[in-house]
């Protein structure tokens, strides 16, 4: 698996022309997080229903091992690290997402022909809703695999991140900065803003949880049963 993470290097990118005094871009859309699609910054009262039985309980991600590449904007990427997020899923889908202790997601990328190398956290917590579809026929044997998809308003206004650039300028353009104002104003929503949360499929396998966007823009996550 070769997980793509083009949102996430273009913020890179424009926080690297932060840090070095430039402008960062204009707003591409309202895909803020701490907003759903309608736009509410809270949670809504809608239900996911029951999940597949395989993704409810405790799960903690395993870090990533990605070579990512893009052809927008002339960036790649290699990113490794981001081991340690806490997820609960319950059995009608009410998920949380704890960012307490993460590793940092280290970056190597070239950006424009340049070397930009960093590391970037999450903080903080997140909540909302996901479907896994309609139950398998046989209700004995949970699903192996099936959608993924949030249900209502998702909670993003206890998320933060940091980024921190090591070159080719040692800066800290984000410092626990809400996720929502650090994408919504100031990268033209480039940052991966959802993780977990995004929209795509789930495989089980074991006390594997793997979760794999359907835009090729966002991270898979791998989560490990607790």
């Amino acid at each position: 698996m070769r997980p793509q993470r083009r949102r996430t290097i273009i913020a890179l990118s424009a926080g690297l022309g932060l840090a070095l005094g430039s402008t960062a871009g204009c707003a591409e859309g309202t895909d803020t997080p701490g907003a759903s699609a309608s736009g509410s910054p809270t949670a809504s009262k809608a239900t996911g229903g029951p999940v597949a039985s395989c993704v409810v309980g405790d799960w903690r991600s395993v870090a990533l091992t990605a070579d990512a590449a893009s052809k927008r904007n002339n960036v790649s990427a290699n990113l490794t690290g981001g081991a340690g997020i806490k997820v609960k899923v319950g059995p009608n889908g009410a998920t949380t997402i704890d960012f307490t202790g993460m590793d940092p997601v280290n970056f190597s990328a070239k950006v424009a022909n340049a070397d930009v190398r960093g590391k970037f956290t999450y903080a903080g917590t997140a909540s909302g809703t996901v479907s896994t579809g309609p139950a398998p026929a046989n209700a004995g044997t949970p699903a192996p695999s099936g959608s993924w998809e949030p249900v209502g308003d998702l909670n993003w206004e206890a998320t933060t991140l940091t980024l921190d650039l090591t070159e080719p300028v040692q800066a800290r353009p984000f410092d626990n900065t809400p996720i929502g104002k650090y994408v919504g104003t100031q990268t033209g929503n480039a940052v991966d803003i959802d993780p977990i949360f995004d929209r795509g499929t789930y495989t089980c396998g074991g006390d594997t949880l793997t979760i794999t966007p359907d835009k090729d823009a966002d991270t898979p996550w791998v989560l490990k049963k607790v």
